[in-house]
């Protein structure tokens, strides 16, 4: 290093100095730029296995630590729930099938013979409210749509995806910038070509060319510059086989961008890249292997704290056989720390750390991977709304085999398992309130004719608004299907699922929940086509639970739906279904630790067009309305016993396209008895429509009704 210094004095005799340093090297490699290019590298390599490894496993159980708890969770025994005592009989059934309705023949009996009228009456016995209550209404959750087969991986999985393999908008992982930097500088270039002894035989044949371009900026005259841009390129080539065709090939990028505004000799920013390619070519046969080493910082301010931090160390390598126009095998490791704090409060709006492997080896090259392996270890943390809190943090860890054995382009075995954790400061008051994680795993076979599918999945979902253990909400779900094609016609022939939910609440956080809500469903298809299924059948049951004060049942709601239908032609349609829906519900009114009114529901409808033309042979819609109250004294008397009943009954027969009935029948039949009191009052009431020529006007309507009451 030489120091050159000019003086000039002016004729006022006052004197101004500079001082220029000359580096002279004898390689560009030995450069003080290049040295410190390569101490930057080696600390940031240093520091980012110990990073991701220290932010993803700092256990070295060889799991990401975030989700060790989803690991770990118990998944939902929703069968000890639902039929504690395991005979196959669900238990919750008992009081919707054990409910007795009022005998419809001896309401009629006691009301009389029907007799026609002008009108149908408007009798408060023939509406739903005369039976049930508004608070006996579905609840909310039991509205709720049942959780699908991808809501864990739509909540944890596919965001990770999406901030993993989404665009990382930072310009240092590129070589043009380092490339576009140094073009739109005055700076110094020099060409130059060098033998290698590439196989250390004393004897250089390898033949190289470098460029190099250098921009040094010092304005201020301090040891130091305020500026430097570097880039080296490095190209050799030789013929190893001495066919006088050159087979291997090395290609070496290296780019330095560095900025020290004040020349104290701590960079505010630096920007490096070493992307490096080997590559061996016989004409046939092709061998790439490139890495990749990327170190990012900026600290605009120097006060310690990065406003943006990126290492990235990227090996991969490509093997094309010359069989096909792709690569027989294809291999990627990658590990990344990405951090962004714009703000510069200490906390990154953006953090990341990544660990991906993926091998994929296809030697046929037709295009059809024969075996692929991916494994993806990752932790995202987000700070949305830029306040220095973490407000969501993703992890995911996830690791996939497939295998196409005759590289068909069939799958014949895939296994993927995976574990996820998402916590989430829903209000912003710097706790993160809401956490939910999953395991789950999906697995397929495919030999040839039979084709196999099972999908399976956990979800624990928390909140714990004040952050202080206790948590207030929590919900745990679990997901099963199988499904399995026994032709080749890429169309199932069955598949079957069950998802079970358990929801409680514990507002009050005293340790008791006062709202319980679970709900099981199972589902079974046959005969999958371009639509949907030719057959299917569906069963729901949930059983809801509220608590008083003294964490009594205040209410208990059951409820049973269970709904066949078929598809005659295959077009998504179903033509011909049952469905019945079966509700009981208990409430304690005057919380004595009695459930002292019950109400049952019952809903029936279906309709049959089995030859799928479009005319509905018969449909009916039934309801059934039935509420009981009774209440015991102290002493044990009854002092209630209060009895409402209702149904409404639709039958249609030969139903055309147009959704117009040949006949209706429709009928009500209302009852009311106060057994205390010793009172009664009843209404039966039955229209009957005919419409001959099906074009929605009637031709003929006739109401027929009878009522009772004791006290008239």
């Amino acid at each position: 290093m030489y120091v050159v210094r000019v003086t000039a004095t002016g004729p006022t005799g006052i004197s101004t100095e500079r001082a220029f340093h000359v580096e002279v090297v004898s390689v560009a490699d030995d450069l003080e730029a290049a040295q410190l290019q390569e101490e930057l590298e080696g600390e940031a390599e240093e520091q980012l296995d110990d990073e991701v490894e220290q932010e993803l496993d700092p256990d070295g159980d060889g799991t990401v630590d975030e989700v060790t708890d989803a690991q770990d969770d118990e998944e939902y025994d929703w069968q000890s729930d639902f039929d504690p005592d395991g005979d196959g009989h669900y238990d919750d059934d008992q009081e919707v099938d054990d409910w007795v309705t009022t005998d419809e023949d001896s309401v009629r009996d006691e009301v009389g013979d029907e007799e026609e009228a002008d009108a149908i009456p408007s009798d408060p016995l023939m509406i739903q409210s005369s039976v049930v209550n508004e608070d006996e209404a579905p609840s909310e959750d039991e509205l709720a749509p049942i959780p699908f087969e991808n809501t864990a991986r739509t909540e944890i999985v596919d965001p990770v995806f999406d901030e993993v393999w989404g665009d990382i908008d930072d310009s240092s992982m590129q070589e043009q910038t380092y490339s576009r930097s140094i073009s739109q500088v005055t700076a110094t270039w020099w060409n130059d070509s060098f033998w290698e002894d590439w196989d250390n035989d004393g004897v250089a044949e390898t033949l190289c060319h470098r460029t190099v371009g250098v921009f040094w900026f010092d304005s201020d005259g301090i040891p130091g510059p305020e500026r430097i841009i570097l880039v080296r390129n490095t190209q050799c080539s030789h013929d190893r086989d001495g066919d006088g065709q050159d087979d291997l090939f090395f290609t070496r990028f290296r780019g330095l961008d560095l900025v020290d505004q004040n020349s104290d000799g701590i960079p505010e920013r630096h920007d490096v890249l070493t992307r490096t390619v080997w590559t061996w070519d016989n004409g046939t046969y092709e061998d790439v292997n490139i890495h990749l080493f990327v170190h990012a910082r900026t600290d605009a301010d120097q006060d310690g704290n990065l406003e943006r931090r990126v290492i990235l160390n990227q090996d991969r390598r490509m093997v094309d056989q010359g069989i096909g126009l792709v690569l027989t095998a294809y291999f990627s490791h990658s590990r990344l720390i990405h951090r962004i704090d714009g703000n510069d409060d200490g906390t990154p709006e953006r953090w990341m750390a990544i660990d991906h492997t993926s091998w994929v080896w296809d030697p046929t090259e037709d295009g059809n991977a024969d075996r692929h392996r991916d494994n993806l270890r990752a932790v995202v943390v987000r700070d949305t709304n830029s306040d220095g809190n973490v407000d969501v943090v993703r992890a995911l860890q996830q690791n996939t085999v497939q295998f196409d054995n005759d590289s068909n382009g069939v799958i014949e075995l895939q296994w993927t398992w995976r574990a996820g954790v998402l916590k989430v400061d829903t209000d912003h008051d710097g706790d993160l309130d809401y956490t939910a994680r999953m395991r789950g795993w999906h697995q397929h076979w495919d030999w040839g004719m039979v084709e196999h599918h099972i999908h399976r999945f956990a979800l624990t979902r928390m909140v714990d608004d004040d952050a202080d253990g206790t948590i207030e909400w929590k919900q745990r779900t679990i997901h099963m299907s199988n499904a399995t094609d026994w032709d080749f016609d890429h169309h199932l022939e069955q598949r079957e699922s069950y998802t079970a939910t358990l929801t409680w609440w514990d507002s009050n956080e005293d340790g008791y929940e006062e709202h319980i809500f679970r709900r099981v469903r199972e589902t079974s298809y046959l005969d999958q086509h371009a639509h949907g299924w030719t057959f299917q059948t569906e069963e729901t049951r949930s059983m809801e639970v509220w608590r008083n004060s003294l964490h009594q049942p205040h209410r208990i709601r059951i409820v049973v739906n269970e709904l066949t239908s078929w598809d005659n032609n295959s077009d998504g349609s179903p033509d011909t279904y049952h469905y019945l829906s079966r509700t009981w519900q208990a409430t304690d009114t005057d919380n004595d630790s009695f459930l002292n009114r019950r109400v049952f529901h019952r809903h029936y409808m279906g309709q049959r067009d089995d030859n799928a033309d479009g005319n509905v042979t018969t449909a009916a819609n039934i309801n059934i309305w039935h509420a009981r109250n009774l209440s015991l004294s102290p002493s044990g008397n009854i002092e209630v016993l209060q009895e409402a009943y209702l149904s409404h009954s639709v039958f249609e027969w030969n139903i055309n396209s147009h959704g117009h009935a040949y006949h209706t029948n429709s009928t009500w039949v209302g009852f009311q008895i106060d057994y205390v009191g010793g009172t009664s009052q009843g209404i039966t009431v039955t229209v009957i429509t005919i419409d001959s020529d099906q074009d929605g006007t009637p031709e003929s309507q006739t109401i027929t009704t009878a009522g009772s009451g004791n006290p008239p």
